[in-house]
C-alpha cells in the first residue's frame, strides 16, 4: 500500500530527440532540424546539460528548460556551426510540491575530412 502511494504522489516522463546532422543557429526544439553540412566525420563527444526545479506553482521549470535549450547548443562545441549525431533527452519528474526537469545535449563536433 505504501509504495502503492508513492507511485502514485511521483510521476516521471523521458523523452528523446535525435538528429543526424543539424545547424545550432536555426534549432528549435520538437521540429524536424536536419541541416545539409559540409562534408564531415565526426569529431570528440561533448554533453551538456541543466535542470531547473520549481516548488508548487511558481515557476515552470520545464519552460525554463526549454528555454536553455539554445544556449547550451551554442555551447556544445563553440567553434563550430554543425553538430553530428546527436540526442536531446529532457527528463522531468514531479511530486505534490516540487517538480525537476532537465534537459541533456549529447553530440559530436565535426572534424573536415
Amino acid at each position: 500500500m505504501k509504495y502503492l502511494l508513492l507511485l502514485v504522489l511521483i510521476s516521471c516522463a523521458t523523452k528523446y530527440e535525435t538528429f543526424n546532422v543539424v545547424d545550432k543557429r536555426n534549432f528549435e526544439l520538437g521540429k524536424n532540424n536536419e541541416a545539409m553540412a559540409p562534408r564531415a566525420i565526426r569529431g570528440k563527444k561533448e554533453t551538456k546539460s541543466f535542470c531547473a526545479g520549481q516548488f508548487f506553482f511558481f515557476e515552470n521549470a520545464k519552460n525554463i528548460t526549454d528555454k536553455s535549450v539554445p544556449a547550451l547548443m551554442s555551447r556544445t562545441c563553440p567553434e563550430k556551426v554543425f553538430l553530428m549525431d546527436g540526442k536531446i533527452t529532457e527528463t522531468w519528474w514531479t511530486t505534490i510540491i516540487y517538480s525537476r526537469s532537465c534537459i541533456e545535449i549529447e553530440a559530436y563536433c565535426p572534424r573536415n575530412y
